[in-house]
């Protein structure tokens, strides 16, 4: 594996997450690295730590997809600890009493029991249990240390999709267009689910894409129901499950959408036309939403009035292209961009120096 500290200053960040209002992770690769190089440096940074004693990492050699803390009943019902998610379904623990790694059979593109499905995409705990979703409407739940599908009602079906592409004529036959149109209908559906998340085990919902369309879904505890979304187009990216009839999802193109499972989602008006929000946190009465594009930028709403601003004050200027996440721990707001990391303390941003940049 190549040292990261090797090349300084070329590399970026990739995902984070706030352990405390000290205590921050981050996801780095190498700059000039495959945005799927099967290989991450885990930074560990201590804000009330001595100098020279703020930065810690660890090497793995997976693709991080998303990292959630677990409060894991069998082994430390009182104490949560940092969980990794890959891309290939790969599952670490990071237990501080043994770290221990797991497999979610099937998922994954490159591994060998992969199912042909695609990649996994975030990680959550859920009442007890830990919820993992990704390509191909692929939703997992962790019981004991064996993970398993936990409904088939919107899986994709790769044989199905060979099967389908078997019976193509020749682009030149006259038919062939009839036979495109009629492969788009027969075609098995392929959902890309971006995020999971939930109060209860009974009550959890799922978001992404189908090609261009919108895909909200909400798990009752015995079946997975499909929400509808008044949007022609948009990919769901995070969900921020504020109480039961409060459901906050964004995504790109400035979507915000909001409501619950009972009464229905409806679009805030945010006159956004082209940030790609990727998440959702509450953070002093208003919800903040880092977008990464056009324009860009951190932003707070008031969920009263549904008015979208620039946060203010603002961040300071960014040495990278975008920020990605925000996560607030009580009056702490961590803001992490592909090269800058920022804390918030209620009064004035401080910029986080990095050793490697």
């Amino acid at each position: 594996m190549q040292d990261l500290r090797s090349k300084a200053g070329k590399i970026e960040f990739t995902r984070a997450r706030a352990r405390s209002a000290d205590v921050l992770v981050i996801g780095a690769v190498l700059s000039d690295w495959d945005v799927h190089h099967p290989e991450t440096r885990l930074f560990r940074y201590e804000h009330d730590g001595k100098p020279g004693e703020q930065w810690y990492f660890d090497d793995f050699d997976f693709h991080l997809q998303d990292i959630t803390l677990f409060r894991n009943p069998d082994v430390d019902p009182k104490t949560d600890y940092l969980t990794y998610l890959s891309s290939e379904g790969d599952v670490y623990h990071a237990w501080w009493k043994g770290n221990f790694r797991e497999k979610i059979v099937g998922a994954g593109t490159w591994v060998d029991d992969a199912e042909g499905r695609g990649r996994m995409s975030a990680i959550s705990q859920i009442g007890d249990k830990l919820y993992a979703c990704g390509n191909g409407g692929q939703i997992y739940v962790r019981a004991g240390s064996h993970w398993h599908l936990l409904t088939k009602s919107i899986l994709f079906d790769p044989e199905a999709h060979a099967r389908l592409g078997k019976t193509a004529p020749p682009t030149t036959d006259p038919g062939f267009l009839q036979w495109l149109m009629d492969s788009r209908r027969q075609e098995p559906r392929n959902l890309s689910l971006h995020d999971i998340t939930g109060q209860r085990e009974d009550a959890i919902y799922v978001c992404g894409v189908e090609g261009t369309k919108p895909v909200l879904c909400f798990w009752d505890g015995g079946a997975l129901h499909e929400l509808e979304v008044p949007l022609e187009e948009a990919a769901l990216t995070g969900i921020y499950v504020e109480h039961a009839e409060s459901v906050w999802v964004c995504g790109r193109e400035g979507v915000l959408l909001h409501g619950s499972h009972a009464r229905g989602f409806t679009p805030v008006d945010l006159r956004q036309p082209h940030n790609l929000f990727h998440m959702i946190t509450p953070y002093r009465g208003k919800l903040v939403l880092p977008s990464s594009t056009c324009p860009g930028g951190l932003y707070e709403l008031d969920t009263g009035t549904s008015e979208l601003r620039r946060f203010a004050p603002a961040l300071p200027k960014l040495r990278g292209d975008y920020i990605f996440h925000a996560e607030s721990v009580g009056d702490i707001l961590w803001v992490v961009g592909q090269k800058d990391i920022f804390r918030f303390d209620g009064n004035a941003w401080e910029r986080i120096e990095h050793p490697d940049l």
